[in-house]
């Protein structure tokens, strides 16, 4: 649990610098879109091919009192940007440009369909600087979106690395697109739904059914972003409900339902747990091992 929650404030904290470059959230690019900044993708001048070679590198972050965390940004030759947290061994994957506009050079950052334009320059001692362009205060101080960190004016980097790869122990992943959480809430509802519809046919049959028909709910096995299925693990002991996710950047969600004797009570009680992947995927869930004290599968953890 402790790893996780750690694992949630990088996530923060990246977002919160994603944030800074105007990378995740369409509202930002009202007055600067991704046609825009595609559109000037003309050939390097030899201003913006120079700054293209001094970039190329591995560079870690300054910590602040807002960004205390092991992260490093690595650009390389050929126009990619990892965002990488050293600790947890993941990276967030963008591209870039380096543009010229009215004779002035800027680092344009890309995702998907957003874009972000920011101002790049070396400080004397050879640091890199990467400053905002703009940032609306609300996105700033939003709890909503990252917990209220406290965004800085620039960005400060040393270089510690020319070496451009990524190193291979490193899991690369996207930043999830902002309606994410709301149809990762359809899985964690369904799945709830299936536990305690299995353990109302259990206290009425005996037994756990592998059909959500049999349950009676109205869920369909499948909608727009996730399958659900069951997997029963013992008729008469425990069933395991699937939210398995079908697109990228969600999580996956699983559950549990076991039956254990109580002493002296003349029928058998029914439990749960509930498990949300700790980063998006679309594989299928491990088994729950069967055990006095179930725990949530490798790669889960609980939530309920």
């Amino acid at each position: 649990m402790l790893k996780q929650t750690k694992q949630n404030l990088i996530f923060k904290v990246v977002t919160s610098l994603a944030i800074a470059m105007n990378i995740a959230y369409p509202a930002i690019f009202t007055n600067l879109g991704f046609e825009a900044i595609a559109a000037e993708n003309t050939p390097l001048s030899a201003e913006a091919s120079q700054l293209r070679d001094r970039l190329t590198g591995q560079w870690q972050l300054i910590p602040t009192v807002n960004t205390k965390d092991p992260l490093k940004f690595i650009f390389t030759a050929d126009g990619k940007l990892y965002m990488v947290n050293i600790d947890q061994k993941s990276a967030f994957a963008f591209e870039y440009q380096v543009n010229t506009t009215n004779g002035q050079t800027y680092l344009d950052v890309l995702h998907g369909s957003f874009a972000s334009r920011i101002t790049v320059d070396f400080s004397q001692k050879g640091q890199l600087i990467l400053q905002q362009l703009f940032v609306p205060a609300a996105f700033q101080y939003s709890e909503n979106i990252f917990g209220g960190l406290l965004l800085p004016n620039a960005l400060f980097l040393n270089r510690i690395s020319n070496d451009a790869n990524l190193p291979k122990d490193i899991e690369v992943t996207s930043p999830p697109p902002s309606g994410y959480p709301i149809k990762q809430s359809e899985a964690k509802t369904y799945v709830g739904t299936l536990n305690r519809a299995q353990q109302a046919f259990f206290l009425e049959k005996n037994y756990f059914t592998s059909k959500i028909a049999d349950l009676d709910i109205g869920i369909s096995p499948e909608t727009e972003n996730y399958k659900y299925q069951i997997e029963v693990l013992n008729s008469t002991k425990a069933v395991q409900n699937i939210g398995l996710a079908k697109k990228d950047g969600l999580k996956s969600y699983t559950g549990l339902v076991y039956v254990v004797q109580i002493p002296n009570s003349p029928d058998p009680s029914t439990f749960v747990i509930t498990c949300s992947s700790l980063k998006p995927t679309r594989q299928m869930p491990p088994k729950f091992v069967l055990q006095p004290e179930p725990e949530c599968p490798s790669g889960y953890e609980k939530i309920q």
